[in-house]
Formats: C-alpha cells, structure tokens, sequence
C-alpha cells in the first residue's frame, strides 16, 4: 500500500534516525514498512522472515534504480521504530523496516 505524507518529515526522521545526515540532506526519503499479521496469516510465524525478505528485495530495486537515473540511495535500519512509526503516522499493526533517503550524490 503506498501513501504519501505531503509534510516535511526529514528533520523529524533525521533525529528519529539517530542524526544519519542523508534523510536530512536528500529531497526524498522513502519509508518501507510491513503488516507481518498478513503474510503471518498465511504463512504462520514464517510470515516474518517473509515480510523482511520482500522489503529488502523492494529496497535493493529502489537503489538499483537510483543508480540507473544517476541518483544516489541508501538504505537505513538504524532508528528508533516507534519513533518513526509515529512520524509516518503509521498503523497500529504497521511496523518501519527501511528509510531510503534518495538524492543526487556529493560530488
């Protein structure tokens, strides 16, 4: 599912995200988060590990895009979970797994 928050949430995520000064500099910073009760309802406890194995996939393909438009990506998993899960005015159930700040890289 994806939504879109139109306010500027990278000053908050950045102190949210332990100061990584790449959400705070880059124009766009992409959140992927999980509901693990959905794959867990199919797949059990495995439904976990499922999740996480779809969000990475989801990351490297946005990095991999990224370089193909001459952009630069990187993929964080250092911050506090509630804290951005508040943030991103995230659901109950919905869980932060990555923030991918995307930008043009310094030269």
């Amino acid at each position: 599912v994806y939504k879109r928050q139109e306010d500027d949430l990278r000053d908050a995520l950045f102190a949210a995200a332990l100061r990584q000064e790449a959400i705070r500099d880059a124009p766009v910073v992409l959140a992927v988060s999980a509901v693990f009760a959905r794959t867990k309802a199919k797949y059990g406890e495995r439904g976990v590990r499922y999740g996480m194995i779809e969000a990475g996939h989801a990351a490297q393909n946005v990095c991999l895009q990224a370089t193909a438009l001459g952009l630069g990506a990187v993929t964080i998993g250092a911050f506090h979970d509630g804290r951005v899960a508040k943030i991103l005015r995230l659901g109950k159930n919905e869980a932060p797994l990555y923030l991918i700040p995307v930008g043009r890289p310094a030269r």
